[in-house]
């Protein structure tokens, strides 16, 4: 064999291989075997073609055997645009998501409204894509996806995961610490063959040893180990999310999309450090020092001498710079002593040296603003709002409700401060209908905050808060003490949301509290504008309190919301009659008697009740053509039989 031949023959050899997984990749994508879970899918809703987020999209990047797959809130939006649609996708981790809260509390709903207060001759689609436990890594992956949908505008708030979500570089959910091979094994995702592989691979993992009835996801993803300020490690995740941030702005710059960042938040005030790292660790000597003065000053604090205690703080961080409790011990006493500019310094200090990386260091918002600023990206500075609207510029409990996480305040805040840069840009080619910011009307009811409180009250009996069995007898109602029974229902049994608020108002409306049993259907009819139920609820809460205007105006409104109109219009009938609007309520129960959806025994009741208005208007003849029609039908029928004799029979 001479040279040629032998060197055509490797060639052969060694392409084989690759010819091979070629066709095995053809074949799986031609039987559409082991695709990747897509970001969107194709979904009819009410006759029409919308697109729907994947709940499951996370399954790309979460083993289910190992922890609790997020999910995606199953939105849709037009599959079709109109010229008057505004569409804007906002990504980031579980604060775009809206934990601990439901889907009509975190910032992309309440941004919605406020826009459509705000610019009501444009139509916003705001379709929220945060994803809890993903970081700068996911949203890289989703950003091809998001852009094929052909957004008007992409939000993004994401940093705090960087260690520990998914692919972060202390997460147990890992392909490595560099960036690149991250990366380039997201993108190869994309195959059919590695998905197949990876298919294996979950099939043959042993189910995980975590309680997902008794673990958080926090405790699930996270790989544990204390990551010191600016160790190596460090670095190497600020430089992942560096890049993964330049390359997400590239290619929505490319793709002629504009993008506004939101600068990152934590709760400085009220959270204390979840771990620390001491110079005396390998030190006994300096170990004990450090404990003699840290008790001495824990005791000045409890005889509340101050300035004397925040000597000693001072002594303390001299000595074990590192050690963030010492510096959230300082800003604590800064606090007390009224020097909030100090405080607000060591408290920022002390949750940048939090070893335990749930909280994003300000480095992380220094890389956000630079690079944002390089690639000619919107900032809105959510950190700075937050600090304006705290006591003493210092973010703390009154808006963050855990470490992190904003309460419905704190999400209102972040839409409008996303709103007022979407104003700010000039996006919106439309003038607003008026100055500032409008309030937002979406309602938010003690249950919701049960809900989400009651969630943040079992996060924190577990890592890194702490580990103790929860007690829900301890918890304590955010406002009305019921709401909290139905959250804890709602979040133990998974009932739906719409008839937790409706388990709510009746038990509202069983103690006469019916102005705020209709608080309850506010907060239904607020997200579901469309739908009839929760404006015909409250029409039967008015009529409770013989409110009978408000009951008709309300029944008007679901009128126009169902082709089922039969029971509205007699109900409307009936609460006109109660306004002596008897010339309407003749008309609407006429109406209501010719509809299909009532049933025999309802039509016979509308009928006799037309047969009372028309007598109270003196058209007796008609009164007794409807008596006569019923009796026909019914020759039994009392109610009937009584109005005859009472008016007829004589």
């Amino acid at each position: 064999m001479n040279a040629a031949k032998r060197a055509g023959f490797g060639v052969v050899l060694l392409l084989t291989p690759l010819l091979l997984l070629v066709l095995l990749e053809l074949s799986l994508r031609l039987f559409n075997l082991f695709p990747r879970e897509p970001l969107f899918v194709e979904a009819v809703q009410e006759g029409r073609e919308v697109i729907q987020l994947n709940p499951d999209v996370a399954r790309r990047y979460f083993n289910p055997k190992k922890v609790v797959v997020p999910n995606l809130y199953p939105e849709t939006f037009s599959r079709t645009r109109t010229e008057n649609t505004f569409r804007i996708f906002c990504l980031g981790g579980s604060t775009t998501a809206g934990f601990p809260f439901e889907f009509q509390v975190p910032f992309p709903a309440r941004l919605k409204n406020l826009l459509a207060s705000q610019y009501p001759r444009r139509r916003f689609e705001v379709i929220n894509l945060g994803l809890s436990a993903v970081n700068s890594f996911t949203v890289l992956d989703f950003i091809p996806e998001v852009l094929e949908q052909k957004p008007d505008l992409i939000l993004l708030y994401m940093g705090h995961n960087e260690f520990y979500g998914a692919y972060g570089s202390a997460s147990a959910v890992t392909a490595g610490r560099s960036g690149a091979l991250i990366r380039a094994y997201l993108g190869l995702q994309r195959l059919r063959l590695v998905q197949m592989v990876r298919a294996a691979v979950i099939a043959a993992t042993p189910a995980g040893q975590q309680d997902p009835e008794n673990s958080t996801l926090m405790e699930q993803i996270a790989a544990g180990g204390s990551i010191a300020f600016r160790s190596a490690q460090y670095k190497l995740t600020l430089e992942n999310y560096r890049r993964n941030l330049e390359l997400i702005l590239r290619k929505c710059r490319r793709a002629g999309v504009p993008v506004i960042a939101g600068t990152l938040v934590s709760n400085l005030k009220d959270q204390p450090p979840l771990g620390s790292i001491s110079r005396g660790e390998s030190d006994p000597a300096l170990s004990h020092k450090i404990g003699e003065l840290a008790a001495g000053c824990d005791g000045l604090l409890e005889q509340e001498e101050f300035t004397q205690a925040l000597v000693v703080a001072r002594e303390l961080i001299a000595l074990d710079s590192l050690n963030a409790n010492h510096w959230y011990r300082a800003g604590r006493i800064q606090l007390a002593l009224g020097d909030s500019l100090a405080a607000l310094e060591s408290l920022t200090e002390a949750k940048d040296r939090d070893p335990v990386r749930f909280r994003a260091s300000e480095d992380f918002n220094h890389v956000l603003t630079a690079v944002a600023r390089a690639d000619g990206a919107g900032l809105a500075d959510i950190r700075q709002l937050f600090a304006l609207a705290s006591p003493g510029g210092i973010p703390g409990a009154e808006l963050i409700c855990d470490h992190l996480h904003p309460n419905p305040g704190g999400y209102l805040l972040m839409a409008r401060g996303f709103a007022r840069e979407i104003g700010k840009s000039s996006l919106v080619q439309t003038r607003p209908a008026g100055d500032g910011i409008p309030e937002n009307p979406v309602a938010v009811t003690d249950l919701d905050w049960d809900i989400g409180l009651l969630r943040v009250y079992k996060l924190k009996h577990r890592w890194p808060f702490a580990d103790r069995k929860v007690d829900w007898s301890l918890y304590k109602p955010h406002g009305e003490t019921a709401a909290a029974g139905v959250a804890l229902d709602y979040l133990l049994n998974h009932h739906n949301w719409v008839q937790a608020h409706y388990a709510m108002a009746d038990t509202l409306s069983r103690r006469g509290e019916h102005e705020k049993a209709r608080g309850e259907y506010q907060a239904v009819l607020a997200c579901y504008p469309e739908q009839p139920q929760p404006l015909l609820k409250m029409a039967q809460s008015y009529e409770a309190d013989a409110e009978w205007g408000e009951a008709e105006k309300t029944l008007q409104a679901a009128l126009q919301l169902t082709e089922k109109k039969g029971m509205i219009y007699y109900r409307l009938a009936l609460v006109q009659s109660r306004q002596k609007k008897l010339a309407a309520a003749i008309q609407n129960i006429q109406h209501a008697i010719i509809s299909p959806e009532l049933s025999p025994e309802q039509r016979t009741a509308a009928k006799y009740d037309l047969a009372l208005f028309f007598i109270a208007v003196k058209r007796m003849e008609y009164a007794g053509e409807v008596l006569a029609d019923i009796l026909g039908e019914y020759p039994g029928y009392g109610p009937a039989l009584d109005l005859k004799r009472k008016y007829f029979d004589n």
